[in-house]
């Protein structure tokens, strides 16, 4: 076993931007002391070790840069995970609370405990095991340097927490989930929330939110997932991707309160329209796709006379308030029309030629009717 204490103590040191007299401060030792630790020519007393430790954030483990075997701490996660699929509750707490005494520090240990009190805190409704959760993934944070994934697991943590929070302090919950709510993630446990708390017109308010997210997400989805599709350039990826914009473009309508009204959703309804075109002039369905170019031109016709990318009062379950905005990033372009040709222009520089080659046929009919 490899003790890589003084190299560490620097390491972690040097993280928090601390000079040897800052660190030799902190402690009430002299800088002498310090440089010793780091040198290798001395070593902290077991209590410092400790103090050191916690000042860094990590484990005596840590700090020593030993590493127990990962071996054993696999086989213990396993067996949790075994015995919660197999609703041995009362021995899976057994099990966690052993591990817990003989591994105190390791941040896969302590996850896995709180996974098992949180798990059988649901199924047994009981306060002190979601108290235990919340203190372990509490404490797993102090080791989160030990994960491969520090950001994700952080993340990950945190909402767990939250959740738990919300059984017995919704309040509490309320504010955890705020604080982890990047890019509306969370939405949906805060709607929860403030429907619970006797809230539900800011519950609404957040389920819009959330619905208009969904709507935007799909665009993204399907007009990605079908680039990749047409790119394969075989006729089973082809017929996959007019499914996807099908699906797609079923949504839409089906969102929409009427499709008369000009609306973000209008020009969604365009770009499912135009994409499937393409993969339509693919496969050589030149009638339908004529159709699918003919619709879109109509609704975009619409759109450019009166332009409107508002949501509001223009899709189904609206529960915004009136200055509710939806701020999109709207590659698209302002004029519908002139959105479709950026659509087919945009097609050379993301696909592949021969698949290019094979959309001509839409580009043309495009070409032929969108001055009439």
């Amino acid at each position: 076993m490899q003790i890589k204490l003084n190299e560490n103590i620097k390491k972690y040191r040097k993280s928090m931007n601390l000079t040897q007299e800052e660190l030799a401060e902190a402690f009430g030792v002299t800088v002498g002391a310090v440089s010793k630790w780091e040198s290798g020519s001395n070593v902290p007393d077991i209590l410092t070790l400790m103090q050191l430790a916690d000042f860094f954030s990590i484990s005596v483990d840590v700090l020593l840069g030993y590493s127990m075997s990962s071996k054993n701490v696999k086989d213990i996660s396993d067996r949790l995970d075994a015995l919660l699929h197999e609703d041995k509750y009362d021995e899976a707490i057994a099990e966690a609370e052993k591990a817990l005494v003989r591994y105190p520090g390791n941040f896969k240990i302590l996850t896995s405990c709180a996974d098992a009190y949180h798990i059988v805190s649901g199924v047994k409704d009981l306060k002190d095991y979601r108290d235990k959760a919340i203190e372990l993934y509490e404490s797993s944070l102090r080791y989160i340097s030990q994960s491969d994934k520090p950001d994700q697991e952080t993340f990950s943590i945190k909402y767990r927490i939250a959740t738990l929070k919300g059984r017995d302090n919704p309040e509490e919950s309320l504010k955890e989930f705020e604080k982890i709510n990047y890019l509306g993630i969370a939405d949906t446990n805060i709607a929860n929330i403030l429907r619970m708390t006797g809230r539900p017109e800011e519950a609404m308010e957040t389920y819009t939110r959330v619905l208009v997210s969904i709507l935007v997400k799909t665009l993204q989805f399907s007009t990605e997932m079908f680039m990749v599709l047409v790119s394969k350039d075989d006729t089973k990826a082809y017929k996959e991707a007019c499914e996807i914009m099908d699906w797609y473009i079923t949504i839409v309508d089906a969102t929409s309160t009427d499709m008369s009204k000009n609306s973000y959703l209008s020009k969604m309804k365009i770009m499912g329209l135009v994409f499937k075109s393409l993969v339509l002039s693919c496969l050589k369905k030149d009638d339908e796709m004529k159709t699918c170019i003919d619709t879109a031109l109509e609704i975009a016709k619409q759109y450019d006379k009166n332009p409107s990318n508002d949501f509001a009062g223009k899709i189904k379950f609206w529960h915004g308030s009136k200055d509710y905005h939806i701020s999109l990033y709207d590659e698209f372009g302002v004029g519908a029309v002139a959105g479709i040709d950026n659509l087919f222009n945009m097609g050379p520089k993301v696909l592949p030629p021969k698949v290019i080659k094979k959309m001509e046929a839409a580009l043309e009919y495009w070409n032929s009717v969108k001055e009439g």
